[in-house]
C-alpha cells in the first residue's frame, strides 16, 4: 500500500496478545507467542510502508515493552543505548529516555529515534494519550504510541475526522491486540484533538 505524503503521521499500536499467569501483576504480564508474532508483523508492515517513527512512546508494562522490542526488531530498529524491555516495570521513573538507531531503507541508512517509557500510557485514559501527543516536539514527523485498550482504541475513534475512503472496516470489530492504526495529522502536534486525524490504514496480522 502506498502512503500519501503528509505533514505528520501518528501510529497507535495496541500491545500484542499477552499471557495471564496466576499471581502475576497486570503490569508484569508477558506477551504470548501470538503477541510476539502480531508485534513482529506490525513492525515489518511499518518498514515496508516507509512508516518508521521518529519518536516512540511506550507504556512501562512488560507486555507493551516486549511489543515494542518485537516491533522494533522486525522494523529494522536497533537500540544504541539500551532497550525499554530491559527496564523495571513497577519501579520505573515517569519518563525513561533511550536513544536507538533505525535502519529504515537499507544497511547504509541510519536514523536516531528517541524512545520514551511513559507511565501515562499505562494510566490508560484518552486524556493522557492526547497530552502525550500534543507534547511531541515539532521536529517529529512520525510518532508511535504503544499502549493499551480501551484508551488506544478510544483515541483512534476520537481522532478520526470521518473522511471518506478511510480504512474503517479494519476497526469495525473493535481494536484487537496487535492492531496498528495510521493517522495523517495536518497541523502541529499541539493542535491535535477530536476529529484532527485522517485514518489512512489499519494494520493487523491475519488470523
Amino acid at each position: 500500500m502506498r502512503m500519501l505524503r503528509t505533514n505528520r503521521r501518528l501510529l497507535l499500536l495496541r500491545h500484542g496478545k499477552a499471557e495471564s499467569p496466576l499471581g502475576v501483576a497486570d503490569a508484569d504480564r508477558p506477551l504470548a507467542a501470538r503477541g510476539r508474532a502480531q508485534s513482529g508483523y506490525a513492525g515489518r508492515e511499518v518498514r515496508e510502508r516507509g512508516l518508521v517513527p521518529d519518536l516512540v512512546v511506550v507504556s512501562p508494562s512488560l507486555r507493551t515493552r516486549q511489543t515494542w522490542t518485537e516491533f522494533a526488531e522486525a522494523a529494522g530498529v536497533y537500540a544504541a543505548g539500551g532497550s525499554p524491555d530491559q527496564s523495571t516495570t513497577s519501579g520505573s521513573s515517569t519518563d525513561s529516555r533511550v536513544e536507538v538507531e533505525v535502519e529504515p531503507a537499507g544497511p547504509e541508512v541510519k536514523v536516531e529515534v528517541e524512545v520514551d517509557v511513559d507511565r501515562r500510557v499505562y494510566a490508560n485514559t484518552v486524556d493522557d494519550l492526547l497530552d502525550i501527543v500534543t507534547e511531541a516536539p515539532e521536529n517529529v514527523r512520525t510518532l508511535l504510541v504503544v499502549g493499551h485498550n480501551p484508551s488506544i482504541g478510544s483515541l483512534a475513534a476520537v481522532l478520526d475526522d470521518g473522511s471518506s475512503g478511510a480504512d474503517r472496516h479494519g476497526l469495525a470489530g473493535g481494536y484487537p491486540t496487535g492492531t496498528l492504526a495510521v493517522f495523517d495529522v495536518a497541523g502541529p502536534w499541539k493542535t491535535v484533538g477530536p476529529g484532527s486525524g485522517r485514518l489512512r490504514a489499519v494494520v493487523r496480522q491475519p488470523s
